[in-house]
């Protein structure tokens, strides 16, 4: 199996990346979560990868971490679940957020996720609850943001309302134990204002 890739980062996507190694450009399919991670075209570039067989052939697929590459595993694992919904899960939402979805049963958060259907949703949230905690384990520290119901109800509000996952996430992650006083109503209208003032 390889392992990792490392080398020269000689083109990239949202959904793919070539490194150069050992005189072959390894094309690999990546989430748009490694995409955001990667360096500049011709700087040095290493990414965790996982070979999936299929009937079309193999096929490399690219992340910037242990805890994406491992996620990916573990969802291509569900049945009905293939590559692209996987990478599309990891695109969407971050790590953190989807293991408390999935922990909480949260399935709004998770049916915003492109491709998938409540079955799929209701599917994943099943099979995986009693081992998506191993995917936590290979966070690095602080990713893992410990969040209550209530900060998930506000993240899902943020979702529906067309908002940004990953900017959701970062502001969301900054609640304090004062803003958990609030109401529901209260944090959203707070949350809301924060990611406006964010964009400025």
């Amino acid at each position: 199996m390889i392992n990792y890739i490392k080398g020269v980062l000689t083109a990239k996507s949202p959904v793919l990346a070539v490194v150069e190694a050992a005189g072959i450009g390894w094309e690999l399919k990546i989430p748009v979560s490694t995409y955001e991670k990667l360096p500049r075209l011709g700087e040095n570039c290493q990414l965790n990868t996982f070979l999936h067989f299929t009937q079309d052939g193999p096929r490399l697929y690219g992340f910037a971490s242990v805890a994406e590459n491992e996620l990916f595993q573990l969802l291509i694992s569900v049945s009905g679940v293939g590559p692209r919904t996987a990478i599309s899960i990891i695109s969407t939402l971050s790590i953190s957020t989807f293991i408390r979805a999935i922990q909480l049963g949260e399935e709004v958060i998770l049916i915003k996720v492109p491709g998938l259907g409540k079955k799929s949703v209701q599917r994943l949230i099943v099979e995986l609850k009693d081992s998506i905690h191993r995917v936590g384990e290979y966070l690095e520290p602080g990713e893992m943001i410990q969040m209550d119901k209530n900060a998930l109800e506000v993240e899902s509000a943020l979702l529906s309302l067309g908002f940004n996952a990953k900017d959701i996430q970062r502001v969301v992650s900054m609640i304090t134990a004062e803003d958990k006083k609030l109401t529901i109503e209260e944090l959203i209208k707070e949350t809301i204002k924060r990611l406006y003032q964010r964009s400025k």
